[in-house]
Formats: structure tokens, sequence, C-alpha cells
């Protein structure tokens, strides 16, 4: 070992016992001690305290998507361990049977619920989570066949792997010859032309939702592999992490049903707990647009996290703007829905449409406005990461570097063309 390496091992060291440390104590705590335990309370200013260590180690290895996924992990085992333990205590009455008789077991089950808190399968599964993909359906498989699912996710997950290598290369080749011809235009820039503004708005989307959804779904795919294949967890409890893309023709059905629900259960347990705190009405649209905010609110705080560990100054950084001016667009969504309402139709019509599904031209004005509305936006958000090339290392090795972009772009198209084939891969 080289002596450079040698500090990078370390912090490697100190952050795997953090985040053993960070997953072990509350589970432990869950299982082992009533729902009024006064350790409950204690737990979390440690684990604030264990998480802020983290992000600074975490910031000493970045960039790297990797230990961008592990601040994330950090942050929401937080605001999981207020919910799970305090605002909707759970104890060890409330660990299902058939996660394992054992402590080993329990212990596991305790944990995932905190790393990855949608509780599938549980009386709190989180809202709109996805169910098994209709390839086990067809084949009269409930729960999938352990075998059949491991061979469907790891093809799936290679492909997925060599799309983001080809997505990194085309990415690294655009920031560096931006980077060489210093065409370096500010973040938050509004004179810019049809052109610039559809050649931005593009990038946005293909970069922020389409290689973000590949990644992070990669990565939860990578896990439940691992998961499953040494016997620590059941096909039945891997459903799909992202829903379909086709409810994304809304804001509403991208954030709520489209994208992942990771944050959506401990971020929302805290805004509700605040919101009663503040004696808001319960039901009211004051509570619910409060909810919505402060869900933002607290996402663009992680998002912040993430980009510190990326490299990217706070004062560039465009989680906080991005997250937080959400609800705005929800906002004006519900309020064009409500003029559509009241504008004029019979209620037997109003109660026809609500039975069937929203016509072809509503569906394709929705998508516009949902691009348009994210396109633009995420510029503040997603533009600093494009434009910095130690950015771009979204793989650990490039098969691209070896046989060439056109070579492994052409890989790409056609086992993306079987796989969506022979495994039914639902996009």
């Amino acid at each position: 070992m080289n002596r450079g390496d040698v500090p990078a091992f370390s912090n490697i060291l100190k952050i795997t016992c953090l985040y053993i440390a960070h997953c072990l104590i509350p589970a432990t705590l869950l299982i082992a001690t009533s729902k009024q335990s006064i350790l409950r309370y204690l737990s979390i200013p440690f684990s604030i305290f264990i998480a802020y260590q983290a992000i600074h180690v975490a910031c000493a290895l970045g960039p790297g998507f990797f230990w961008c996924e592990l601040t994330r992990l950090f942050v929401t085992i937080i605001f999981q361990c207020l919910n799970l333990l305090l605002i909707n205590p759970k104890d060890s009455g409330d660990v299902p049977p058939h996660s394992g008789q054992g402590l080993v077991a329990r212990l596991y089950y305790t944990i995932s619920l905190c790393t990855q808190p949608r509780g599938i399968n549980t009386s709190w599964q989180v809202k709109n989570a996805p169910s098994q993909p209709k390839y086990y359906q067809r084949r009269g498989w409930n729960n999938p066949p352990r075998g059949r699912f491991l061979i469907r996710q790891i093809a799936i997950a290679i492909w997925q792997y060599l799309a983001l290598d080809v997505f990194a290369t085309l990415a690294l080749q655009q920031a560096l010859e931006q980077k060489k011809n210093e065409t370096l235009p500010p973040v938050v820039q509004w004179d810019l032309s049809v052109e610039q503004w559809i050649e931005r708005i593009s990038s946005n989307l293909i970069a922020g939702f389409v290689v973000s959804r590949i990644l992070i779904d990669f990565h939860h795919r990578a896990f439940s592999i691992i998961a499953v294949g040494i016997g620590l967890d059941s096909p039945s409890n891997c459903p799909p992490l992202f829903g379909r893309a086709a409810d994304a023709h809304t804001l509403r059905g991208f954030w709520g049903k489209f994208w992942h629900q990771l944050l959506r259960q401990p971020l929302t347990s805290v805004s509700a707990f605040i919101t009663r705190v503040l004696g808001i009405p319960s039901g009211s649209s004051a509570e619910q647009y409060t909810n919505v905010f402060m869900i933002f609110f607290f996402s663009g705080g992680l998002h912040l996290a993430i980009d510190t560990v990326q490299g990217i100054p706070t004062e560039e950084s465009g989680a906080m703007l991005f997250f937080t001016i959400a609800p705005l667009g929800l906002i004006i969504e519900d309020g064009i829905k409500a003029l559509w309402r009241f504008s004029g139709k019979s209620s037997d019509a109003k109660k026809e449409s609500k039975k069937s599904p929203s016509p072809l031209w509503q569906k394709a004005l929705g998508f516009l406005w949902t691009s348009a509305w994210l396109g633009i936006t995420s510029t503040w958000y997603f533009y600093p990461q494009i434009l910095r090339p130690q950015n771009q290392a979204l793989v650990p090795y490039s098969v691209a570097s070896q046989t060439g972009l056109p070579v492994m772009g052409l890989v790409v198209v056609v086992g993306g063309s079987i796989v969506a084939f022979v495994f039914e891969a639902e996009i």
C-alpha cells in the first residue's frame, strides 16, 4: 500500500464504523426498549453527531456517487429514527414474525426499516410503493421465486451499469470541453436564447431524471441482489424502487408515484409532527401545503449535504432553491385543476371523468408542463454538477474507455432491447 493510500483507507474504515454504529443503535433500541424509553430520546443527538462526522469524512473521500449515497443514508436514518423511535414509535412487537426468529435476522430487518424506509410488507408501508413487476404476475407468481428474481435483477443491473458508463463518458467529454473553452455561464441565467433553453432543459431532464433514476435504481438493485443472494432478505421485500414514467404527467404524479419514495415516510412524519405542534388545523389546505413545503425543505437540506460531498460550494449549490420552489409548482398545478373542475362541466361529466382515465391530449399537455417545470427549475440544481468533470464518474470501472464509445453505445441499445423483451423491463 502506498503512503498516499493510507489516509484514504483510514477514512474508509472510519466511515464504515460510523455507518455500522449509525444503523445498529436505532435498530437495537427499537427491538430492545419500550416505546417510552428515555434512551430513545438520547439517541437522536448521538445520531446527529455520527452523521456530522460521517459527512466530514465523506467530503475527504469524495466526490463520487457512492459517498453521496452514504450521505443520503446517514441523513435519512436521522429522520427515520425520529419517526420510528419517537413520533410514530415502534418496538419489537411491530417487527413482523416473517423477518426471522433469530436475533441477527430481526436486527437486519430492523436496520432495513431505517435504511430503506418504505416499510415494505408492514402496516405502515409507504403510499404508492410499486407492486412487483408484471413479469412475475403473468407467470402466476405473487411472490417472485428467488432464482428467477436474481437472474432478472442481475441482467437488468448489468445493462444499467453499461448504460451509466456510456452516459458518464459522454458527460465527461462535455464537461472537459466546456472547461477547456472556459464557457461557464452563471447557473441562474434567464437571458438565454430559445436554442440554449432547449439545450439546458433537455440536458437537465436527461442528467437529472433519466441518468439519476438509472443510477439510484442500479445501487438499490445491486443491494437487493446481495441481500437476497446471501439469504438475508426475500424477493417479496424488494419491489421496484421507481414507479412507471406514465404516471409523471403531473408534478404530483412525478414526485408521489414515479420517483422513489425513500424519503417520503421519514420526512412526512417529521413535517406532520411540526404542523401539530404549530396548531395548524388538521385536514386544512394550510396544513397540506405547510407539510409539502417542509418536506421539500428538508429534502433540499439533504441534497445540499450531498452537494457538499460532491465538492460543490454551498454558495454555488442550487439544491435549496430547486426543492423549496417545488411546492409552488404543485400550487400552480392544483390551481389549474381547480379551475378545470369549476369550468362549467356538469356533475355527471365530473363523475364520468373520475371513472375513466385522462384523455391522451390531457396527458400530453401534462407531460409538457411537468417537463418544462422540472427542466427549468432543475437548472439551478443540476447545472453545477454537469459542469464539473470530477462529478461524472458514475461507475468505478469504465468499459467504454476500453471498447470505445460507439461500440459500447451499440451494446447498450441492443442489450437494452433484449433485456426489455426477455425480462419485460418496465419504464
